[in-house]
């Protein structure tokens, strides 16, 4: 039975860490980011399904008094982004013996500009919660991505784990992404193992 690996790319195969961002943001508003962090992450996923650009995002998120960049969320992930080029071409040898891979990400409309599609284009699928307008770890996503790929093994790596909790309700199999697992080459020998 052919398989899907999906990937996700903001800490998977782009090397990408969410308190890179924080820092820059609690720097910018000189307050720490848990003080606003409840309604950060509560605007999110608006973001993320392009019903809110930044500049709305950041009106939602900061009393009108406090100082920031708007666009600060897609220029520290284009200053402080890179791609995980090791792992891309890892993922990218998996389409052998009927395999296909694929691309399931939370992206702004903004980041999303910054992203080198041309790097990602030999990718079986390509899921967007820019251009979906789903996010994880929300169901519709999954539901949607079920519906889309024809097999019914499908695994997923993901470097947040409530984004695998939701995938794993609609039987897809899960692999949580950290440096440590990765940088042991264990992530590459789970998903070896999945395939085989």
């Amino acid at each position: 039975m052919d398989k899907t690996v999906l990937f996700d790319l903001g800490g998977v195969l782009i090397n990408w860490n969410d308190d890179w961002l924080y820092d820059e943001i609690s720097f910018q508003i000189k307050k720490p980011f848990n003080e606003i962090k409840s309604k950060f992450n509560n605007n999110l996923c608006s973001l993320f399904e392009s019903k809110i650009n930044e500049n709305e995002f950041w009106n939602n998120v900061l009393d009108s008094n406090i100082e920031i960049d708007k666009k600060i969320i897609s220029k520290t992930f284009l200053k402080k982004s890179s791609i995980n080029t090791e792992f891309l071409n890892f993922a990218k040898s998996l389409q052998i013996n009927g395999n296909s891979i694929g691309i399931l990400s939370n992206l702004t409309p903004e980041t999303s500009e910054h992203i080198e599609k041309n790097l990602l284009k030999d990718f079986d699928y390509h899921f967007y919660s820019n251009l979906l307008k789903m996010s994880k770890p929300n169901s519709e996503i999954y539901q949607y991505v079920c519906d889309q790929i024809a097999s019914d093994d499908i695994l997923f790596i993901d470097d947040k784990q409530e984004n695998l909790d939701a995938a794993k309700l609609f039987g897809i199999d899960t692999i949580l992404f950290t440096l440590k697992d990765y940088q042991s080459g264990l992530i590459e020998e789970k998903i070896l193992n999945y395939l085989n």
